[in-house]
């Protein structure tokens, strides 16, 4: 996670340089910056906390569910609803980021190959390794709109 963690930073960096209140700015349509961070911090919840480690109330209620998680019959009410300060979005982000750090840096092979219940479909076993897997996907797919959505924000904000 170490160059992911670099590229994240940067892209961090990049959102702290624009003007104020940019961060919750919806791109094209899609997820503002601070919702992408929120939405990592519920992947995190639901891969890490729910799946592999089985808490039973995983999800920290600044996360931001994807559009048909409301639609496939999850409660949306664990969720806060309204735009939290950007401040408490970083807290979150940071928080459910030193988790995944922490249990990559003491999980073992051993652990990788234990079987764990896909939090969306029940019926469905997933390895440890899979759930990990997913966490990562969801770094780096994300990490690329933030930064395309970046890009336009900074544009924007150039006179």
């Amino acid at each position: 996670m170490g160059h992911g963690r670099g590229r994240w930073a940067a892209a961090l960096a990049r959102a702290a340089a624009l003007p104020p209140g940019s961060v919750d700015l919806a791109v094209d349509g899609e997820w503002s910056f601070a919702q992408t961070l929120r939405h990592l911090v519920m992947a995190t919840d639901t891969w890490l906390r729910r799946a592999v480690l089985e808490v039973d109330d995983p999800y920290h209620p600044i996360g931001q569910p994807n559009v048909e998680y409301a639609a496939d019959g999850h409660d949306p009410a664990v969720f806060d609803p309204g735009t939290p300060p950007y401040a408490d979005v970083l807290a979150a982000r940071a928080d459910r980021q030193r988790l995944v750090r922490e249990h990559l840096a003491t999980v073992t092979a051993d652990d990788l190959t234990g079987v764990r219940r896909n939090p969306w479909a029940p019926d469905h076993p997933e390895t440890v390794l899979a759930c990990l897997h997913t966490i990562l996907e969801e770094e780096w797919e994300h990490l690329r709109y933030a930064l395309r959505d970046l890009h336009v924000l900074e544009a924007c904000a150039t006179p």
